[in-house]
């Protein structure tokens, strides 16, 4: 019999989006909403109190409400935006306490506590879900406030479009203490020079700064960024779907022929090495490293006090602006 560790924390329904016609048991959306409107559908993420951190099964639901979007003869554009002060703040990694249910990750892993690690099942899993979004017949449009970090910028990388408030602030900085990228889009985007510059600094980009960049499509006024975003989706609906697809894979199919899916597998493999450095997520005392400093002040004093540390230390200007949350997701 399985021990109480071993069990998972409670049930989920979990499911392959079906195909038209199909009905099957679907999961409770709890961790994001699904609102149709005409040919708009938006897939909106509901944890303003905590800055929309991005874990397992929130990016499984941000999955499935696409693939039912898909399937809505009537929806043409999705949207997808975060309530409350931002689009989102990252991966949630916030201490788990014992007892407490699992935030990132399936509760038990994903195939093997020691491979997985190795073979990175865990961004690969992140994979998977942004190809969703980069596959489906459907535009996706990212509508983006506030902080967009780390996962988040992941998240809003992989929609098709990118509509940024111009005081948006967008950064990876992850890149300080973990991460060489987990999925390296951002090079695509923007080109080399201004994916070395930020990724070596780690300074966030303005929405402004974004938009001057290629990151984002179009930069508007905080106060006008919901109006021109369903604007821009609306004239874009006009297009039938059968025509819109083809453009879009059109499109896309460029990108792959110039490697861009080999590109973001081969980041996954760097990703695995980084963490076995001795100051990485795996690094362990007795291997000449000392293991990872913000992990250790997060589970001692806090995430709040794990971040502040790492913004002294480092010298970047994320919490300068109120940007990176107290709990939630971290901009991992």
């Amino acid at each position: 019999m399985a021990s109480d560790e071993e069990k998972p924390p409670h049930r989920m329904v979990k499911w392959s989006p079906p195909y038209r016609r199909e009905h099957v048991e679907q999961p409770e959306f709890d961790l994001v909403e699904i609102e149709r409107d005409g040919p708009i559908g938006r897939i909106v993420l509901n944890s303003p109190e905590k800055r929309n951190p991005l874990g397992y099964e929130r990016l499984l639901q941000i999955e499935m409400a696409a693939k039912l979007l898909e399937l809505d003869e009537e929806v043409r554009v999705l949207i997808l935006k975060g309530q409350g002060p931002c689009f989102s703040a990252g991966y949630d990694i916030t201490p788990i306490k014992k007892g407490e249910r699992q935030r990132n990750m399936p509760p038990g892993g994903y195939i093997h506590p020691e491979r997985d690690r190795l073979w990175q099942s865990y961004d690969l899993e992140h994979a998977r879900v942004y190809w969703t979004l980069f596959d489906l017949q459907k535009p996706v449009i990212a509508q983006i406030h506030g902080a967009c970090l780390a996962g988040g910028s992941e998240l809003a990388g992989f929609c098709d479009l990118r509509v940024v408030a111009d005081d948006a602030k967008i950064g990876w900085p992850v890149g300080r203490n973990w991460s060489p990228g987990n999925l390296q889009y951002l090079p695509w985007l923007v080109g080399m020079t201004r994916a070395k510059y930020t990724m070596f600094t780690c300074e966030p980009m303005s929405g402004k700064e974004a938009f001057e960049a290629s990151w984002a499509s179009e930069c508007v006024p905080a106060e006008r960024l919901e109006e021109r975003t369903e604007e821009l989706a609306r004239q874009i609906a006009l297009t039938p779907t059968d025509l819109i697809m083809l453009t879009k894979r059109s499109i896309n199919r460029q990108f792959e022929v110039m490697g861009f899916r080999t590109g973001i597998a081969s980041s996954v493999d760097l990703l695995a090495l980084s963490g076995f450095r001795d100051q990485g997520l795996y690094g362990r005392k007795g291997r000449g490293g000392e293991g990872d400093e913000f992990l250790k002040r997060s589970q001692r004093d806090g995430l709040k006090a794990a971040l502040a540390w790492r913004e002294r230390t480092f010298g970047n200007r994320y919490r300068s602006g109120g940007e990176e949350p107290d709990d939630g997701g971290d901009g991992a």
